[in-house]
């Protein structure tokens, strides 16, 4: 008989650790807010630019003259296009400067900024999915893991390169904060700890860590009129190097999750976290808890069902 199975992503984790409820409104039943995030999908659209130019790149070399630039571009964007429009499907969205035209922009300042790329940088392969088994290494784990379905940690790299020589995952990130502040945060991240674990063990080669490509855009909104002012860029490659300290005890942190994820659904149990319901504003499912009603008495007017999972990305 097959052992039973849990699949879970940074993602996922990170709602569930932020609060039980969001966990089960989202990913129990995959509700999703009618209202979208221009944040969100200006991320995803910027994963897909990088994705269609690299992978412009891997078959055909870095470009060598503005016709090849034209044409690796050009797929880069259409790419990104096709994820814009997707993203924007069914949802109604508050727009700002996030959006399709600011992406290009922002690609021409990405390449003018790391013009010297092909000089020492290779792209070995672009977004790869990956499914890694959590195996105990120590009998602390051993005995966590003993008691559960087996572990499987799931996500997907933006890119496998070579930098001089040196080979890395490399993650992109776009934000409106401030870099100095979210490079400070990013060697705690998660996401980054996590992928380096399976990297080594779902990869064909050993990374050294990651590279995080942060990528800044703001404007300023005029009081006056309610247009934006210019848009500004700014980018950064940071490597983020973890120790084996690191890795053991986000792997620790990883199998507890899981366990408390387990034991939820065991007991159908999903409290609010009040801490968390203005996080990043306010949380799209408050008005849902404040029903404080049964999940089948629920109104949802405003939500829509739709179970996402990276592995059908």
């Amino acid at each position: 008989m097959e052992r039973e199975k849990i699949y879970l992503d940074n993602s996922g984790r990170s709602n569930f650790c932020q609060c039980r409820k969001k966990y089960f409104f989202q990913v129990i039943n995959g509700l999703q807010s009618n209202y979208g995030s221009t944040a969100l999908r200006y991320g995803s659209t910027w994963h897909a630019i990088q994705e269609g130019y690299h992978g412009y790149v891997i078959e055909n070399g870095w470009p060598e003259n503005s016709t090849d630039l034209i044409k690796a571009v050009s797929v880069g964007l259409e790419m990104g296009n096709t994820t814009f429009i997707k993203e924007s499907e069914g949802k109604e969205f508050y727009d700002d400067y996030k959006n399709f035209n600011t992406a290009v922009d922002m690609l021409n300042a990405y390449l003018d900024f790391f013009v010297d790329d092909k000089k020492y940088l290779e792209i070995i392969a672009t977004e790869r999915k990956f499914e890694c088994p959590i195996e105990p290494d120590t009998l602390q784990e051993e005995k966590l893991l003993s008691k559960l379905p087996q572990i499987i940690f799931t996500g997907k790299i933006d890119q496998c390169v070579k930098m001089d020589e040196i080979k890395w995952i490399l993650d992109f990130k776009t934000t409106g904060r401030r870099l100095n502040q979210v490079i400070l945060q990013a060697n705690r991240l998660p996401q980054l700890i996590g992928y380096s674990y399976a990297g080594k063990k779902v990869l064909e080669f050993e990374p050294q860590g990651c590279l995080c490509s942060f990528g800044y855009l703001g404007a300023t909104k005029s009081r006056v009129t309610g247009n934006y002012g210019k848009i500004r860029f700014e980018f950064r490659r940071i490597p983020q190097i973890y120790s084996p300290g690191d890795i053991a005890a986000w792997k620790l942190s990883f199998i507890s999750t899981a366990k408390d994820i387990y034991q939820a659904l065991q007991d159908d149990f999903w409290p609010e976290s009040f801490d968390n319901c203005f996080m990043y504003g306010q949380c799209p499912y408050l008005k849902l808890c404040q029903q404080h009603r049964p999940y089948d008495e629920l109104n949802l007017d405003g939500f829509h069902v739709n179970h996402w999972n990276v592995l059908d990305e």
